[in-house]
């Protein structure tokens, strides 16, 4: 019985088909990989936004004017705007065995990492070190997060119908909470994403009426119990800012 080889010929044409069969099996398990890496991406992204919504409509539209007596025995605001960090009161639903419903939170950027802190105790912004006895609670809203801005709306100095944004809005400045926030997290990958909403008790006629200038009896011009920080001489920090369009994370954000 005669045995039958591989001619060259075959040879060649099976290598060539298995070539070609394991260079659509990498394609396609390169594709596959890519794509659970983008839904990974897109699904960490939108958690992020997530965090992020969550606590500028559960705290931010939430933030109250508390006040708190300092070393002197001066009645202050726990309330302290910078640029690139806030600290505020605000209430939350209070049941079971919470300590109340205030909690004192800080949202600031550390190793590239947007995070939120939170105390149910009273935590002072003008005491420099915190009280280990009382310690924050942590979370991580965002990561890879290169900064992030904050700016605060008051009502404008020049159009009694228009507002204006400030880089700061310090308690020492201001008799009053700012009518909103908003908030600019730019990520390391080069993008931006933006937050604002109106803070609690801003409507014509609470804190937004107080800000209103009003007429005495001699006819002459007083400014109210909010004055703006821009008002004030002494405030380098009150320049006023354009905020660009802002991504609208759900209800309740604040429109021009």
């Amino acid at each position: 019985m005669r045995r039958s080889n591989f001619t060259l010929i075959e040879l060649v044409v099976a290598i060539a088909i298995l070539i070609v069969i394991a260079g659509i099996v990498g394609v396609s398990g390169a594709a596959f990989y890519n794509g659970y890496e983008r839904a990974q991406r897109v699904t960490n992204r939108l958690k992020m936004f997530m965090a992020i919504d969550n606590l500028m409509d559960t705290h931010i539209r939430n933030m109250i004017p508390f006040k708190w007596k300092d070393e002197e025995g001066n009645s202050r605001f726990t309330f302290d705007g910078e640029e690139n960090r806030i600290f505020f009161t605000t209430l939350r639903r209070s049941y079971g065995d919470r300590p109340g419903a205030l909690i004192f939170v800080r949202v600031y950027v550390e190793d590239e990492k947007l995070i939120a802190e939170y105390s149910p105790y009273p935590r002072l912004p003008w005491l420099e070190e915190d009280d280990e006895s009382m310690p924050m609670t942590k979370e991580v809203l965002a990561e890879n997060v290169l900064q992030v801005t904050f700016n605060y709306a008051e009502k404008s100095t020049e159009n009694d119908d228009s507002v204006e944004f400030l880089e700061e809005f310090r308690e020492e400045d201001n008799t009053a909470l700012p009518l909103a926030v908003l908030m600019k997290v730019e990520f390391t990958d080069g993008t931006t994403e933006q937050w604002l909403r109106r803070v609690a008790g801003v409507s014509k006629n609470s804190t937004f009426g107080l800000r209103e200038n009003k007429k005495d009896n001699s006819g002459t011009q007083n400014s109210s119990s909010g004055t703006s920080a821009a008002q004030r001489s002494g405030n380098s920090g009150s320049s006023q800012v354009n905020p660009p369009r802002f991504r609208s994370g759900g209800g309740g954000g604040f429109r021009r």
